[in-house]
């Protein structure tokens, strides 16, 4: 009896999301998709005809997280050549701006979602992937792949919050990958590199825009005020073509997402980057003074002053 694996994904409604949702069906792998945003939406159809199961997932909800594991359980008790082969932690957010002009929900939901919902997914199905690596008898490693980024790497000015959320999941990551190398569960970050215009990850930005003004106090908006629409209209102007949900076509982040899915003894980080990427990303790790530091994020950033 041939072994199937089984591997369950979050926020799969667009972007990096659907598109690797997408590609682990085409390989093969049973595929379940969790959806933010339910599964009569044409993102969902679309995985459906992919042979994907599609299930309505909220990562920063208990019981949502619970019911999303029973349904893989179902699907492994009912199938006995099933093997639950990984989870990816894909759900994500992020809101660009200082962090002195965002709302505390704004902060909270950042981490509830990118840390917390990481966190929740992961205790929920930890028993079930520890035990499926003391029982694996294949060549490949069952394993947790949680999307990171270069933001957790070196934070940037306009994405405290978010970069701080990305800093504790390559940290929760590496902790877990100790942990349970003893039982043969791998961990990895996943690192995709920028792709935010075939994404909807800073779709509401206006809407946050004016949402950051109008907690501000006065004296907080008159000297952040101007600088904070400038910013909104040019974030705005950027995702203004609005991508659908199959947007993203890069092939080198998709590629590498296989790559740690299905390589056997997976790496601890699988990471994407441009030569702009790798070029910045490298100069900043050198000790530099602060002020050339700042010249050089200024350079990387392009925001409007």
């Amino acid at each position: 009896m041939s072994i199937m694996r089984v591997v369950a994904i979050t926020g799969c409604d667009s972007g990096l999301g659907w598109a690797i949702a997408a590609r682990t069906a085409r390989e093969g792998i049973v595929t379940v998709a969790g959806m933010y945003n339910g599964v009569d939406t044409k993102a969902a159809e679309s995985l459906k005809k992919l042979s994907a199961h599609t299930y309505s997932l909220d990562v920063t909800n208990p019981e949502s997280i619970a019911k999303f594991r029973d349904y893989v359980k179902r699907l492994l008790n009912d199938n006995p050549n099933y093997k639950l082969h990984a989870i990816v932690n894909n759900a994500g957010v992020m809101i660009i701006g200082d962090y002195e002009w965002q709302t505390d929900s704004m902060v909270e939901n950042t981490i509830n979602v990118n840390l917390l919902g990481t966190m929740k997914v992961t205790s929920a199905f930890l028993p079930d992937l520890r035990q499926s690596a003391i029982q694996n008898k294949g060549a490949s490693k069952p394993r947790i792949i949680n999307i990171a980024s270069h933001c957790g790497l070196q934070p940037l000015p306009c994405f405290a919050a978010y970069s701080a959320s990305k800093a504790g999941v390559l940290a929760l990551t590496k902790a877990l990958r100790m942990e349970h190398r003893k039982h043969g569960l791998s961990a990895v970050a996943f690192v995709p590199g920028g792709f935010v215009s075939s994404s909807n990850i800073i779709a509401n930005q206006g809407q946050q825009g004016k949402n950051m003004l109008e907690h501000l106090n006065e004296e907080q908006k008159s000297y952040y005020g101007q600088r904070i629409k400038t910013l909104s209209n040019y974030l705005q102007l950027a995702t203004a073509h609005d991508p659908s949900y199959d947007s993203m076509k890069d092939e080198n982040i998709i590629e590498t997402y296989v790559k740690a899915l299905t390589d056997d003894d997976p790496k601890q980080m699988y990471k994407v980057e441009s030569w702009r990427y790798f070029f910045y990303y490298n100069l900043l790790k050198l000790p530099l003074p602060e002020a050339f530091i700042g010249w050089l994020v200024k350079k990387f950033l392009c925001f409007p002053e």
